[in-house]
């Protein structure tokens, strides 16, 4: 009867996590370099994983390069580092083309780079280098994020920073190195590596950029954050820039101090954003998630996490079954330096499906989100204990 009983409630126990649908964490790994390391993403490469980012031995002075670390589907490294790429600062964003090439792109003061430009470097899947372009002008440009057009081309989006015109506290606003004022910069270059145009759109205000998507009709969608130091909160900003380069519109949320962190559009034209919002009367603030029509008007928003932790959503990716899932981090103590990833998943309409906090026992920073064929997801991003050097770190979660 002792045994029947046992057996009974473990069937409960597994129809109710069946009922919930509630995710779980099949593995987290972490990846030792000799170098610190900043993630900058993760590619899906059917049989293994390529976590990649930025290796840095140091910064005085500057010696950095392309990390990529090839992982098998169990979270098993195949290779400590499988490439190491000199003469980068960043390694932002990654795109794999339609002959399987790896399409990289970040911030580089090499390949003939005037101060430093937003750079693409092309490699086969084995790693070897078939192309490198850099584009750039005067001041100094940084790519955030590289994706495919509808023409063939590819949209590289990023920052573009004058150097001679530091903000009061460069510490302040700008993690990651963008510590100047800043705007948007957009190119649209061909598989040649030539570029369409090239375009910024710079403001007096310090405005960073994180995330960008394709529109449905080939138009560029740019995210950022309008940092409003020392005088004001800062903002998050929608551009949608036409495929020809002009700026069509740009709409600025500034309600509570709203960063914006996470971009993803919607086959019907509209837009989910997610970051952190300061709602009123909060001490800390909470992860956000905006939802915007095809012209940048907000259809709903929400605010996520604990209310007693600060909590900000920094990765979006969208399910097979019309879902919306977002990853961040939670700290509910700032002395401790450990933050846990916190992940949400709604509906259409914001309402919220289920979540889930993994503690990680360390500081952390979400970086990508990528939903796998198989239903699950993978979690990329960097962290360490105080004093520690960054380290690449991948989690999979499965429903």
């Amino acid at each position: 009867m002792k045994h029947r009983l046992l057996w009974i409630l473990l069937a409960l126990s597994v129809l109710w996590v069946s009922l919930t649908g509630h995710p779980q964490a099949t593995w987290i790994e972490w990846y030792g370099h000799e170098d610190e390391v900043h993630v900058g993403g993760v590619l899906d490469m059917g049989t293994e994983y390529w976590l990649y980012g930025t290796s840095v031995a140091s910064m005085d002075p500057p010696a950095a390069g392309i990390v990529v670390l090839k992982v098998q589907t169990d979270g098993t490294l195949i290779h400590p580092v499988s490439y190491d790429w000199d003469g980068v600062t960043s390694a932002a964003d990654a795109v794999i083309d339609e002959a399987g090439n790896v399409l990289f792109a970040g911030r580089t003061n090499a390949y003939g780079a005037v101060g430093f430009d937003a750079y693409v470097l092309k490699t086969d899947p084995s790693g070897q280098t078939l192309a490198e372009w850099v584009y750039g002008d005067a001041l100094d440009e940084s790519a955030a994020r590289i994706f495919p057009g509808t023409h063939g081309d590819y949209y590289l989006v990023g920052n573009q920073t004058n150097p001679d015109d530091p903000i009061a506290d460069a510490s302040t606003p700008g993690y990651g190195g963008l510590d100047f004022r800043s705007g948007p910069y957009v190119a649209r270059i061909q598989p040649s590596g030539a570029a369409d145009w090239k375009r910024d759109f710079r403001t007096t205000a310090n405005e960073v950029v994180f995330d960008a998507a394709l529109a449905y009709n080939g138009d560029c969608y740019v995210l950022s954050t309008a940092y409003g130091f020392p005088n004001a909160e800062d903002a998050l900003c929608v551009h949608r820039v036409a495929d020809h380069g002009g700026m069509m519109w740009k709409r600025t949320f500034g309600a509570g101090s709203s960063k914006g962190y996470g971009l993803h559009a919607l086959d019907s034209g509209w837009l989910l954003v997610a970051g952190s919002r300061r709602i009123e009367g909060g001490e800390e603030p909470q992860g956000l998630l905006l939802m915007l029509s095809a012209i940048g008007r907000e259809v709903w928003s929400g605010t996520f996490g604990d209310p007693g932790a600060a909590t900000a959503l920094h990765a979006l990716a969208e399910t097979d079954d019309g879902l919306f899932v977002a990853a961040g981090t939670q700290i509910a103590d700032h002395a401790s330096y450990e933050d846990d990833i916190y992940i949400v998943c709604v509906d259409i309409y914001g309402e919220m499906q289920w979540e889930e906090t993994i503690s990680m026992g360390k500081h952390v920073v979400v970086e990508d989100l990528v939903v796998l064929d198989d239903g699950g997801f993978l979690v990329a991003g960097g962290g360490a204990e105080a004093g520690e050097p960054f380290q690449a770190f991948l989690l999979r979660v499965d429903p």
